[in-house]
């Protein structure tokens, strides 16, 4: 079998997709084009949904070490207009972005050690930011592998919202080996730090992803 032609289709975008010809690979998770399909949508495909299949190897300037690999609350200061990696990179790029991730720790939550691929569950790519209260700068500083719980625990306010807090709360219990009392200790103190960075607006740094040769989405180029 040829190579496959795979391009970055959102998934708003699977049907509009799927109508000029394009296919799901089921194990690779990505759309693609195939080859016997009109000269005229190959080129509508191409040109809406082009990716760069080049593949990333190594986030170059990123610490690995930062945060560590202990699964904690981590709420971002709601005066921040950015609020995750996916959308600032264009979407030609954030694919192999994540496959990067993903692949570099075998599909295994960086906090809790669950393989997803075996459990079939669903993993996400989080940053971890360095927050600079002299600047009031938001630094990018590494991006991790999480399982799905793993990450609605790190974002446990939107899990609140979500009907979702006491789930994500005995989930970090249980990871950290909590008691009751230093688990609700642990996630006042974020909630804490949290009030403490609303109060401020923070300027943006994702020069990691800059300085790795990583596409920026327009709407992030118009927010400069």
């Amino acid at each position: 079998m040829t190579d496959r032609e795979y391009i970055s289709v959102l998934f708003k975008e699977k049907d509009d997709a799927k109508s000029l010809g394009a296919k799901w690979d089921g194990e690779k998770k990505q759309w693609y084009i195939p080859e016997n399909i009109n000269e005229t949508n190959k080129l509508k495909l191409k040109e809406k949904y082009k990716t760069n299949n080049e593949p990333i190897l190594e986030l170059i300037g990123e610490d690995r070490t930062f945060g560590g690999n202990e699964l904690f609350v981590d709420l971002i200061p709601s005066t921040c207009w950015f609020t995750n990696v996916r959308s600032c990179i264009h979407r030609s790029d954030w694919d192999r972005l994540r496959k990067c991730v993903y692949e570099r720790v075998n599909y295994i939550c960086e906090c809790c050690g669950i393989d997803t691929k075996l459990h079939n569950i669903q993993l996400d790519a989080h940053e971890r930011w360095l927050y600079d209260d002299d600047t009031h700068t938001q630094k990018l500083i590494r991006i991790v592998a999480l399982c799905y719980a793993c990450h609605q625990t790190t974002h446990i306010g939107l899990a609140e919202i979500k009907g979702k807090k006491h789930e994500a709360t005995k989930h970090l219990q249980t990871i950290r080996k909590f008691t009751e009392k230093e688990c609700r200790d642990h996630i006042e103190e974020a909630f804490k730090i949290w009030r403490d960075r609303c109060k401020f607006k923070w300027n943006l740094d994702i020069s990691l992803i800059e300085n790795n040769n990583i596409k920026l989405s327009n709407k992030r180029k118009r927010s400069e």
